[in-house]
């Protein structure tokens, strides 16, 4: 495989995560003690901060030279986009995760922390300097995701999330993969519209700096998301930008990463490989290969994930055997105007080989998320903005899923026993239209959904200082306690990393 060039950034990375650390804390209950066997550890509940500076502040420059009249903005380490705890480790210790590091839409450029209009694009052949509204800025073009350590340290009356270990993410070789896109190919606007006329759409976005350069894109990078450990220590973590599940080592090192099977697939209006799989196995023209192992394992028709709306969630049984993943949102087919308006997500279970794995999937279920109004304090009435952000599997073994718009999460026990499987029929065919995502009746087309029941819902069984917001990880760390945390965009808002440790491990076991 072609490598990708060495990035020699870490060094800084590690520095910048270790430093600037600022906690705090605040008890929210002085009766919310309890002990974890086997080792007598005693937690606390309450709603815990962490703020960790990203690097210097950075300052934003125009094409033109034009430099931001907003302050230098200072990034923020983002913890919590996933949270995992191994039942064989102390009640006190989990795992979390960053996603692909601070980026910024570029169509809110005129916003802060930027405040420069227009401010992602190029000149074309005649000197015209053409917006490019869809892209994105990393203002820490060089962040590597990584997965961290904490530990749950008592200080007086509280407890303080305390940074144990930091593993960041690499290639075969050794280097940091990054989080700037993945180079993948157009596909049409819509599957239904298929002429030489009709129009395609990006399926990436284009990266720019601080200072408005174009960056390139990196097959091997991963927009991180959910995140589980197995027995070897090693862990399966959801990825967004294919999308993909990818097996990673205890020591951070990509085994594997597993993409959709639809190797071929043509885009009918341009006759080009709109394949997923080729461009991240082989490269593109543009961009080298990924520089780790590439298995085509996963349903092909899973490369329609809306853009920033692939893989955000993943589990594995208590034996290990099993590994669960599920979409963030219903797919986008034919189009993304389908997908906003659908409530059909799936949910798959893939068997994992005795050394942890990928074997094959084994299952695929349609989940229907809440409608938007039954998240009240969110005041929504847009159904893609219902997500689901994470799944866990409790301490007597019930799958939970968070679903969540942003002020408002709630979690469910997922019960698969009557659920149709439809993994490898026509709802797996982009030749089917109208397609899962369109449908309204689920009974009329022969299928029955995952069972879902509320369990816990922060709207209604949560009053801490502040309300988590932007909740994307839940794990459980004793028959009592459970963790959320939550996913602050590197402080892109001024938001800090939150860890919210609540006794409401038996209320969610019901």
């Amino acid at each position: 495989m072609k490598s990708q060039p060495k990035i020699t950034h870490i060094a800084w990375l590690v520095a910048a995560m270790v430093s600037g650390l600022m906690l705090s804390g605040c008890n929210s209950s002085s009766d919310n003690t309890a002990s974890n066997a086997p080792s007598d550890v005693s937690l606390i509940a309450g709603d815990y901060e962490l703020n960790t500076n990203l690097g210097k502040p950075v300052t934003f420059v125009s094409h033109d030279g034009t430099v931001s009249p907003a302050a230098p903005f200072q990034m923020t380490i983002g913890y919590g986009s996933e949270a995992f705890h191994n039942p064989k480790d102390p009640a006190d210790i989990f795992y979390t995760a960053s996603d692909r590091g601070p980026n910024i839409k570029c169509e809110d450029s005129a916003k802060a922390p930027v405040n420069l209009a227009d401010f992602c694009g190029a000149l074309d052949s005649t000197g015209t300097f053409q917006v490019d509204n869809n892209g994105k800025i990393f203002p820490a073009p060089f962040f590597d995701p990584t997965i961290y350590q904490f530990k749950l340290v008592q200080q007086g009356g509280t407890m303080q999330p305390t940074l144990v270990k930091t593993i960041p993410l690499l290639d075969q070789d050794g280097n940091p993969i990054g989080g700037l896109s993945n180079d993948l190919p157009d596909r049409p606007k819509d599957l239904t519209t298929v002429a030489s006329t009709d129009t395609v759409v990006a399926n990436t976005e284009n990266g720019y700096s601080n200072t408005a350069e174009r960056l390139p894109f990196n097959q091997n990078s991963l927009d991180t998301e959910g995140m589980a450990q197995l027995p070897d220590g090693s862990f399966w973590i959801g990825e967004e930008y294919a999308p993909s599940i990818v097996h990673v080592a205890a020591d951070g090192r990509v085994l594997e990463r597993v993409v959709p099977n639809d190797s071929g697939v043509m885009n009918d209006i341009t006759n080009k490989s709109m394949s997923v799989c080729d461009a991240l196995k082989n490269g593109t023209p543009q961009t080298p290969a990924a520089n780790y192992p590439i298995t085509c394992g996963l349903p092909g028709i899973l490369d329609l994930r809306s853009l920033n709306r692939g893989i955000e969630d993943v589990a594995v049984s208590p034996d290990g055997k099993t590994l669960y993943f599920g979409m963030q949102s219903p797919l986008a087919n034919p189009s993304k105007t389908a997908y906003k308006s659908s409530r059909n997500n799936r949910i798959f279970t893939v068997a994992l080989n005795a050394d942890g794995s990928f074997d094959k999937v084994t299952g695929e279920y349609v989940y229907q998320l809440d409608t938007p109004d039954t998240f009240v304090a969110d005041a929504s009435t847009k159904q893609n903005d219902v997500k689901l952000s994470e799944m866990s599997v409790t301490p007597n073994g019930h799958l939970i899923q968070l679903e969540r718009i942003s002020k408002v999460t709630k979690l469910y026990h997922s019960d698969f026993s009557k659920a149709t499987n439809i993994l490898g029929t026509k709802w797996d065919d982009r030749a089917t239209q109208p397609s899962l995502t369109e449908q309204t009746d689920l009974t009329a087309v022969g299928i029955t959904p995952v069972a879902k029941t509320l369990v816990f819902d922060t709207e209604n069984d949560y009053t801490p200082a502040q309300t988590p917001g932007k909740v994307e990880g839940v794990a459980f760390l004793n028959d009592e306690y459970m963790l959320l945390t939550n996913d602050n965009d590197f402080g892109i808002k001024g938001d800090p990393s939150k860890f919210f440790v609540i006794k409401a491990t038996q209320q969610v076991e019901k």
